[in-house]
């Protein structure tokens, strides 16, 4: 009963607040803006210009299979917030916005991308009908080791770079990544979608949008939220709830370093994975020589792998910025 009236109270609160005077800056992060502004087809179509390099006359159609729903809940979806599209009716794409890290992003992109890829295909079509999928991926924290704020992945061959389907593609993007963006990728339109999605203040977005006509379209669609009450107390719903979802992982992993592993025995690890590593040992060897889980091993070893000369020390502290 307590609780009931706590989380009544703290809506009464949102709801005071959607009704006053308070300057809100929407954010792009915001499950509830991605949500209306993604799946606008007439502002997606910026982004998928920058994205996939096409000029406008190119993108002849866009169909939002999922779209936007005044106050939709996407409680069920441990904040990531998606957006599935079918481009000029014949590439399936699947745009995804992840605030808080998670270790198995990797396996969920290849599984949505699956799925998307044999979703509605008719037994007994050939498989040359198979359409192109395209997962992208909008991250709020770092999930490569490369510096780079944009990547992009499709099937070749490791040797020879020879690609052998661009039908299976991933591009990600990782807004943590945009300082350092050389001036060369600045000058680029994806560059400014993503200052955009990661922006913090009404000045940065007028800013990033001055110019482009679809992302001046985004600034007008947000700042329409920001006047509305009703969109204002769905946005303020939405950031307690991303509140919320940061608060628990938070104390998770408090809780984690408390009944988890010591620093010392951590620093023991990442020794015994350098070792292994300078043998040449692959992640899976290393992983059954120290009788530990692949999920466990494998961010010490990227980084390892990634960072050579660094000591120890170096690796746990950027460990503990993952």
């Amino acid at each position: 009963m307590a609780e009931k009236l706590k989380n009544k109270v703290t809506d009464e609160e949102l709801k005071i607040r959607a009704t006053s005077d308070e300057k809100i800056t929407v954010k792009l992060t915001n499950n509830y803006a991605f949500q209306k502004i993604f799946k606008n087809a007439k502002i997606v179509k910026g982004f998928l210009m920058a994205l996939l390099n096409l000029k406008e006359y190119e993108i002849k159609k866009i169909e939002i299979t999922d779209p936007f729903t005044l106050g939709e809940n996407n409680e069920e979806k441990e904040g990531i917030l998606d957006i599935k599209l079918v481009l000029n009716q014949n590439r399936k794409i699947n745009i995804e916005m992840q605030n808080t890290y998670q270790d198995d992003w990797t396996e969920r992109s290849l599984f949505y991308n699956c799925r998307m890829f044999t979703n509605g295909f008719q037994k007994g079509h050939p498989y040359r009908e198979l359409p192109p999928c395209i997962h992208v991926g909008i991250l709020n924290f770092n999930q490569m080791i490369s510096p780079n704020y944009y990547h992009k992945f499709c099937l070749m061959d490791e040797k020879t770079k020879e690609i052998y389907s661009r039908k299976f593609q991933f591009h990600m993007l990782e807004l943590k990544k945009l300082k350092y963006a050389k001036e060369k990728q600045q000058r680029k339109p994806l560059y400014q979608w993503a200052k955009l999605i990661a922006a913090q203040t009404w000045e940065e977005l007028e800013q990033e949008s001055k110019g482009n006509k679809y992302m001046e379209r985004a600034l007008e669609e947000m700042i329409k939220i920001s006047q509305d009450e009703m969109e204002r107390y769905l946005y303020l719903r939405e950031e307690m709830a991303e509140s919320d979802r940061v608060s628990q992982i938070q104390s998770a992993k408090r809780i984690g370093r408390k009944e988890g592993k010591k620093e010392g025995e951590i620093l023991k690890l990442i020794t015994q994975v350098q070792k292994k590593i300078a043998r040449g040992d692959s992640l899976e060897k290393i992983a059954d020589d120290l009788i530990e889980d692949e999920t466990v091993i494998k961010p010490i070893y990227q980084l390892v792998q990634g960072n050579p000369n660094k000591t120890e020390d170096d690796i746990y502290q950027m460990l503990n910025l993952l």
